[in-house]
C-alpha cells in the first residue's frame, strides 16, 4: 500500500511555481502587470544574460507600504480582490496571488519600495522561499525589483532553458506587448546594459508602435475604432499591400490584457478576405473594451487565454471594425460598384470612316491572305491561327470598342491596316505575318529553315521528335509543342523546382550574395529564437543572419536569385516555419528553407518573361532533367495529344 505524504512548504512552492514563472519571460511578465497595477507612468525593465542572471523592473508606482511587503509574498495573497463576487468583474491584470511568492521561490529576490506617507524606502530581500529581513533604503515613491539568478535552486529546469539570446528575445516580446498595451505608460527596455527603447508614454498609439515595432511597420498602419453593444474596438491594422508572411505581428488586446484568441484572429483574417494574397496575414495592434462579466481570464495561471460567454458577439465587433478601417479611403482594398457605364471618349488618332452604303467585296479566304476590318468593328483574331482569318466587316452597326492600340491611319478605300509591333499587349487587330525573323512555326509549304536565329526550337535527341516554342498563355503557362503532344507548362512551378534542385546539390557551399544594404527584418520572439537556433542550417543554404538587438534580425546575404524587395518576405516565412516546425527533423527543417528560398527567387506568374527564357524552362522539364512537379508537390506539366484535341472537336468518330 502507497504512503501518503504531504508535501513540505518548499516542495509544493517548487510545484506550483512551474505554472507561473516558466522562463524570464514570466517573471517580466508578471512584475509589469503589477507595476501597471500600481497607477505606474514610467516603467522600466533590465535584463542580463536573457534574464537568468539579473532582471531589474523599476516604476513610479504607489509603492508598498512596510508592513504589507512580506504579506504580498505568501501565496495567494493579493490586493486585487477580496471575495469570490470580484472574481466576476476583474480590472486589473494580476489578481491571483501566486505570482510573487512563485518568483521568490526559484529565485534571489530584493524590493526597494517607498509610499507617498513614508519618509524612507524600505529593502526586503528573499531567497528560495526564505526571508533574509527588511532594512531602510533610499529612492522616490515608487518600486524596484531585483530579481537573481533565476532558478538556481532548481537546476532541471535550467535546462530546459534556450540560448541567452533566445531567452532575451522572449523577454523583448513581453515589455513589447506591456508597451502597446498601454500607451498611456512610457515604457523603456535595456539588455546587457543597453537601452534598445523607450515608448514616449504620451497615449498615442502609434508612437507606441513606432518606438518598439520600427518605422516600417508603424508608418502604413490604418486607425481602427468603432463602438457598439457595449464592445469598443480600437487600434491600428497593416493595409492589405503591406502584410507579411507570418502572423507575427498581430497583437490582441482584451481590457487592457495581452491575449492570445482564435476568435478575433479569425475574425481580423475573415476582415482581409479577398483582399490578401495567398500566404499573407495582416498585422495589428486591436484593443478590445467590454464588460468584465461576460469574460473569464481565470482559465490559467499565465492569463493568456480567455472565454467569451458570446463568443459570436466578439467576432462581429472585430470584424466590423476592421471591415470599417478598410474602406476607408487611402487603405488599398478595392471597391466595385455596378454604374451606368459612361461613354468612352475618341481614340487619339481618328480613323476615316468608310461609307457602308457601297458593297465590300468579299476577300477570298485563303491563308496567305491578310484579314480585313472596318473603322467601326475591329476584327479580333486569336494569336497563334498564323494568318487563319476571313470575312468581311459586318454590315450592321457594332459596339463600340476601345482598342488596346493607337490604330493606324487608313487611307481611302483601303481595307488593309498596317502591321502592329509585336508586344505583350494583347491585340484586337490582326497583323500581316512579318518577313523577319523567321517564324516559330514554318509554313506547312515551306521547307524546314537550317537556321533557328530565334533560339524557339530545341535541337531533337535521336530517340526525341524537336521540341517547338509556340507562346505564352497569360504570362504563366508556356505553351510548347512535341509531336503530336501539346504542352503546358507552369513557368514558376518549373523554375522553382530547377532552383530547389540546384540548393539540394549545393548545400552546405551554397553561393550567395552579400547585400549592398543589409536588411533590418521585425519578428516576434518565438521566429527570431527559431532563426538564431538554425543560424548554421540557414548558412548552409545562403542565408546569413545576425542578431540586431530586440526583436530584429540583420539579413547580410541571400542566395543570388532572391530579390531584394522579397528578401523580408523570405526570412518572415522561414521564421514562421522554424518556429511552428520546432520538433521536425533536421532534414525537414532543411527542405522547407530550401523551399521557401527557390519559391522566393523563382520567376512569378505574370512576370514578362524572354522567349529563350521559356524555352530553356520548357526543355529542362520536358527532357526529364528535373522532376515534373515543384517542391511543395504540384504538377509543372500538363500533356494534351492530339488524339484528344480531335475528339473533343468531333473529329474522330
Amino acid at each position: 500500500m502507497a504512503v501518503i505524504h504531504v508535501l513540505d512548504k518548499h516542495t509544493a512552492e517548487l510545484i506550483a511555481a512551474g505554472e507561473v514563472v516558466e522562463r524570464p519571460a514570466s517573471v517580466v511578465k508578471e512584475l509589469l502587470e503589477n507595476a501597471i497595477d500600481a497607477g505606474a507612468t514610467q516603467v522600466s525593465v533590465a535584463i542580463e544574460k536573457g534574464g537568468v542572471s539579473l532582471i531589474q523592473v523599476t516604476d513610479n508606482g504607489s509603492g508598498i507600504e512596510a508592513e504589507y511587503i512580506s504579506t504580498a509574498f505568501i501565496r495567494h495573497a493579493t490586493s486585487k480582490i477580496s471575495c469570490e463576487q470580484d472574481l466576476e468583474s476583474i480590472h486589473t491584470l494580476g489578481f491571483r496571488g501566486e505570482a510573487l511568492a512563485s518568483i521568490a521561490s526559484v529565485a534571489r529576490v530584493e524590493v526597494l519600495t517607498r509610499t507617498e506617507p513614508d519618509e524612507f524606502a524600505c529593502c526586503y530581500r528573499i531567497e528560495g522561499g526564505e526571508e533574509l529581513g527588511m532594512e531602510p533604503g533610499a529612492r522616490p515613491v515608487g518600486t524596484t525589483i531585483t530579481v537573481r539568478d533565476l532558478f538556481y535552486n532548481t537546476p532541471a529546469r535550467m535546462k530546459f532553458l534556450k540560448k541567452d539570446a533566445s531567452e532575451g528575445a522572449f523577454v523583448g516580446e513581453t515589455v513589447i506587448r506591456a508597451a502597446l498595451s498601454h500607451p498611456e505608460v512610457s515604457v523603456s527596455f535595456s539588455r546587457e546594459g543597453k537601452k534598445l527603447y523607450k515608448t514616449p508614454g504620451d497615449g498615442n498609439l502609434k508612437s507606441a508602435v513606432y518606438a518598439v515595432l520600427g518605422r516600417d511597420f508603424a508608418k502604413d498602419l490604418l486607425p481602427v475604432q468603432e463602438e457598439s453593444g457595449g464592445y469598443r474596438v480600437s487600434g491600428l491594422v497593416t493595409p492589405p499591400r503591406a502584410c507579411r508572411a507570418s502572423r507575427g505581428m498581430q497583437f490582441f488586446f482584451i481590457n487592457g490584457r495581452f491575449v492570445k484568441n482564435r476568435t478575433m484572429m479569425a475574425a481580423l483574417e475573415n476582415a482581409y478576405r479577398g483582399t490578401l494574397m495567398q500566404g499573407k496575414f495582416p498585422g495589428c495592434v486591436l484593443a478590445l473594451e467590454m464588460p468584465a462579466r461576460l469574460v473569464d481570464v481565470n482559465v490559467h495561471p499565465a492569463k493568456t487565454e480567455v472565454r467569451f460567454s458570446r463568443e459570436s458577439d466578439v467576432f462581429d465587433a472585430v470584424y466590423r471594425a476592421v471591415k470599417s478601417a478598410l474602406a476607408q479611403p487611402g487603405s488599398g482594398e478595392q471597391h466595385f460598384t455596378f454604374a451606368k457605364q459612361p461613354e468612352l471618349e475618341e481614340p487619339a488618332q481618328k480613323v476615316e470612316q468608310l461609307d457602308l452604303s457601297t458593297p465590300v467585296k468579299q476577300p477570298t479566304l485563303t491563308r496567305t491572305a491578310p484579314p480585313v476590318t472596318t473603322a467601326t468593328r475591329p476584327a479580333a483574331t486569336v494569336s497563334g491561327l498564323d494568318g487563319w482569318g476571313g470575312g468581311s466587316a459586318s454590315q450592321r452597326p457594332a459596339p463600340t470598342v476601345r482598342p488596346a492600340f493607337t490604330a493606324s491611319p487608313v487611307q481611302q478605300g483601303s481595307l488593309r491596316s498596317e502591321p502592329l509591333p509585336l508586344g505583350p499587349a494583347p491585340s484586337l487587330q490582326p497583323a500581316p505575318r512579318p518577313a523577319e525573323p523567321a517564324p516559330l512555326r514554318p509554313e506547312p509549304a515551306q521547307e524546314q529553315l537550317q537556321a533557328d536565329p530565334a533560339g524557339l526550337q530545341a535541337a531533337p535527341s535521336p530517340q526525341e521528335e524537336p521540341l517547338e516554342y509556340i507562346g505564352e498563355a497569360f504570362r504563366t503557362y508556356i505553351i510548347a509543342q512535341r509531336g503530336d503532344a501539346l504542352c503546358l507548362i507552369d513557368k514558376h512551378a518549373a523554375h522553382e523546382r530547377i532552383l530547389y534542385e540546384q540548393l539540394a546539390a549545393g548545400y552546405g557551399a551554397a553561393s550567395s550574395q552579400l547585400l549592398l544594404a543589409p536588411v533590418t527584418v521585425n519578428l516576434s520572439a518565438p521566429e527570431k529564437a527559431a532563426l538564431l537556433e538554425n543560424a548554421a542550417l540557414l548558412n548552409d543554404a545562403g542565408v546569413q543572419v545576425d542578431d540586431f538587438g530586440g526583436n530584429t534580425m540583420l539579413v547580410r546575404a541571400v542566395p543570388a536569385d532572391v530579390p531584394v524587395a522579397d528578401v523580408e518576405g523570405l526570412l518572415c516565412e522561414l521564421a514562421d516555419r522554424l518556429a511552428q516546425g520546432s520538433r521536425e527533423t533536421v532534414s525537414e527543417k532543411t527542405q522547407w528553407v530550401m523551399h521557401s528560398i527557390a519559391c522566393k527567387a523563382a520567376i512569378k506568374a505574370g512576370d514578362k518573361s524572354d522567349r529563350r527564357e521559356l524555352m530553356t524552362l520548357a526543355q529542362d522539364i520536358l527532357n526529364g532533367k528535373v522532376p515534373p512537379f515543384c517542391p511543395h508537390g504540384r504538377p509543372v506539366v500538363l500533356k494534351l495529344t492530339k488524339k484528344e484535341l480531335e475528339k473533343q472537336f468531333g473529329r474522330l468518330g
